[in-house]
């Protein structure tokens, strides 16, 4: 199976990388838009695409996720945010066959993120990590991701 894993540097990566005891055995490619150190994880490839801050840079980024996601065709698309898991995911449920997966980062206790907030309408699967956002998103699950 091909999982496309997009994150935001820092803390987002972080968190995405503690899932990489499920991510090992599959074709992982990692989607990041800035420069940072990668972590200890064979990725077949790796593509950096622009940071942008919800401005114009967005348009840019949609268009990078054409191109990668034409290229990678993958099974998966799973995030955790921030920023570029938008574009990526709404490019992959317009034009592939993949099946978007977004985790709602642990930092987000008390009220969703923004992201949390567009990635619900697009996610395929949408987990939450505390009770306390279950009531904005009566469609997902609760799933935590344990840091070790």
């Amino acid at each position: 199976m091909k999982i496309l894993v997009v994150s935001s540097v820092g803390g987002h990566l972080t968190e995405i990388m503690q899932l990489a005891p499920v991510l090992a055995g599959h074709e992982v490619v990692l989607v990041l838009n800035d420069e940072a150190a990668l972590p200890d994880f064979p990725f077949a490839r790796v593509y950096r695409i622009v940071h942008a801050e919800r401005d114009a840079r967005v348009l840019f980024n949609l268009l990078e996720a054409a191109r990668i996601l034409r290229h990678e065709d993958p099974d998966i698309v799973l995030s955790t945010g921030a920023g570029p898991a938008v574009p990526v995911a709404f490019v992959a449920r317009l034009g592939t066959r993949a099946r978007i997966v977004f985790v709602e980062t642990a930092a987000a206790i008390v009220r969703p993120t923004l992201t949390g907030r567009l990635m619900a309408p697009l996610a395929h699967h949408f987990f939450y990590q505390w009770d306390t956002l279950a009531r904005f998103f009566p469609r997902a699950e609760k799933a935590s991701i344990h840091f070790g």
